[in-house]
C-alpha cells in the first residue's frame, strides 16, 4: 500500500511499546523523522536535547505519573508551533466529561488504521 510521504519530526510517545515500535516503524519507513518515549518524563527529556524542530506531538492521552494533555501544556510553552494529536483506547465521549481533554483536540481512537493516523496528520500538519 502506497502512502503520502513525509518529512517532518514527530515525537510519539505511547506506553504500549508493540505498538509505539509499530508506528515508529511506519513512520519512519515513509520519510519522517521519528523520536520516540514511553512516558513523558522520557518525552521531554527527548525534546529537550532535540536541537531541531519538532513539528508534531502524537501521545497516549492516559499514561502513568504525567497525562498526555499535562506533556503537551509542558511542550508546547517550549515550542509553540508544536501541534498535537492524542491518541486513547477510551472513547471521546469517555475523556471530555471528566476535562481530560479540551474541546476541538484532534483524538485518534485505538486501535486505529494505518490511513486514519496518516490522514489526521497530515490534516494538522497542514494546518
Amino acid at each position: 500500500m502506497e502512502y503520502s510521504r513525509g518529512t517532518e519530526t514527530i515525537l510519539l510517545v505511547e506506553d504500549e511499546e508493540p505498538l509505539r515500535k509499530v508506528v515508529v516503524e511506519l513512520l519512519t519507513q515513509i520519510g519522517y523523522n521519528v523520536l520516540s518515549a514511553s512516558n513523558a518524563k522520557e518525552a521531554m527529556h527527548v525534546a529537550a536535547t532535540c536541537p531541531g524542530k519538532i513539528h508534531l506531538l502524537i501521545t497516549d492521552v492516559l499514561m502513568p505519573e504525567i497525562d498526555g494533555p499535562e506533556l503537551a501544556k509542558t511542550l508546547c510553552a517550549a515550542r509553540p508551533d508544536l501541534k498535537v494529536i492524542y491518541i486513547s483506547g477510551y472513547t471521546d465521549g469517555s475523556l471530555a466529561p471528566e476535562g481530560v481533554l479540551a474541546p476541538g483536540t484532534v483524538l485518534v481512537n485505538k486501535p486505529f488504521s494505518v490511513r486514519l493516523l496518516l490522514a489526521k496528520m497530515r490534516e494538522v500538519l497542514d494546518r
